[in-house]
Formats: C-alpha cells, structure tokens, sequence
C-alpha cells in the first residue's frame, strides 16, 4: 500500500513540475508563445491568442489538482488526456510535412521532435501506470471490504445469509 501511494504521489509530482514550469514559461514569454501558435497550420491566427492563454492555464489547473490528494486522480487522468493531444500535435507536425512548429517552454524546447514525442511518450506511460496501480489498489480494498464484511457476518451467527 505505502509503495502504491509512493509510485503514485512521484509521478503526480513530477507532473505538477512538468506542468507548472512549462506554463510558467509559456506565461513569462507569452508573446512569442502566441506568435508560434499563430503559425502552426493547425491552430492559426484567428485561435492562437486564446489557445496560447488556455494552454498555460490548464496546465497550472492540472497542477493544482495533482497536488490535492481527494483530486488527484482526475489531475491524473487530465494529465493523460493533454500529453496524448500534446503528442497527437506533435506526431502530426512531424508526419504531415508543414512546417515544424513547437513552443513548449524551457529546456523541454531544446529537443527535437523525436526526442519530444518519446519524452511525451514516457510521460503518458508514467500516467497510465500511476492510473493502473491506482485502479488495482482500489479494487483490492474493495475485495478486502468485502471479505471482511463476509468474516463479521460469519461470527455473528448462522442467521446471517449472505
């Protein structure tokens, strides 16, 4: 159980680094931010502006709720669903041949592409395992409450049926 919680607050701090650095640096050079945003084929002009403020901000969201244990499994399961956008964006650029461009923020905008998907890739790894273990935790104390319920019904009689 301690080895569950371990694997699972590492990983959820490990995002919540990830994600407030980026955000933070996406949010201290903003303007070259939205202006990368602006010519990616994808995103465009007309959304880049509000995209290059939803991005920062979801990602420092996403933080917070990792950071709070009651909300850290839906921190958790964000986290997923935007590194597989974030890696879906990357993957396409890189396969569809337009012109390449990525302002992840810090030192993270010093890899290339394939050095960004495959860190992207381990980070979405990290996430689901973090999601799995959770997941098994939650069905073993499940099972355990339900053998502990049978066991006290026992004890108290026959009468009981189950």
């Amino acid at each position: 159980m301690k080895i569950k919680k371990s694997i699972i607050t590492i990983v959820s701090f490990l995002f919540i680094f990830i994600f407030i650095y980026t955000a933070h640096s996406k949010i201290v050079d903003h303007y070259r931010f939205a202006s990368t945003l602006s010519t990616s084929p994808l995103i465009g002009e007309q959304y880049a502006r509000p995209i290059a403020w939803m991005i920062p901000a979801s990602e420092i969201a996403i933080g917070f709720l990792l950071i709070i244990p009651s909300t850290r499994k839906i921190g958790l399961w964000l986290s997923l669903g935007l590194m597989i956008v974030f890696t879906a964006y990357l993957i396409f650029m890189v396969t569809s041949g337009l012109p390449k461009t990525c302002n992840c923020g810090g030192v993270i905008s010093s890899m290339r592409w394939t050095q960004h998907i495959a860190f992207n890739f381990g980070l979405i790894s990290l996430a689901a395992c973090a999601l799995y273990i959770d997941k098994i935790y939650e069905n073993i104390t499940k099972w355990n409450k339900i053998a502990i319920h049978k066991l006290t019904k026992k004890r108290n009689g026959p009468h009981w049926k189950y």
